[in-house]
């Protein structure tokens, strides 16, 4: 049996929804593994976060993105499109993030090194989020006018 368009964008409005929670639920919970002091925890949670948000504006758009490779591609290109170079630099911050830290702790130098990373990886998902029209994010039924 298909299903109606109406269906389809039911789903995937549903889905969105929990991209959306869940990859805020990561985001935070990275932040709270940050400043306990967990930084390698941080990054798996950073990974998912950016991913679910990603994911998210695809599948807005109507298109869905199955593979990591394609997921990076769709980021790239995001960024390129709105000229952000957070959402486009996201993934290449995350893939050093583990390096970063690794010399960092060789070092013994001061962690906050990897602070504007972060941040931007932070504001990336935020923006990526921002994407997403609104009718999609709010579960809420709309009111008449």
């Amino acid at each position: 049996m298909q299903r109606s368009p109406e269906d389809i964008v039911s789903v995937n409005t549903q889905r969105i929804q929990r991209y959306r929670k869940r990859s805020l639920e990561l985001l935070e919970s990275a932040l709270n593994q940050m400043r306990g002091g967990r930084w390698s925890r941080s990054e798996d949670l950073l990974w998912g976060s950016l991913n679910l948000a990603v994911k998210g504006v695809a599948l807005s758009r109507g298109r869905q993105l199955e593979d990591e490779g394609s997921v990076r591609d769709y980021a790239a290109q995001l960024g390129r499109e709105r000229r952000d170079r957070r959402i486009r630099d996201a993934y290449s911050h995350l893939s050093s993030f583990a390096d970063s830290l690794e010399q960092i702790r060789e070092s013994r130098s001061r962690v906050d090194r990897l602070l504007p990373a972060l941040e931007d990886i932070c504001s990336a998902v935020e923006q990526l989020w921002e994407m997403v029209p609104r009718e999609v994010e709010d579960d809420r039924p709309s009111e008449p006018a």
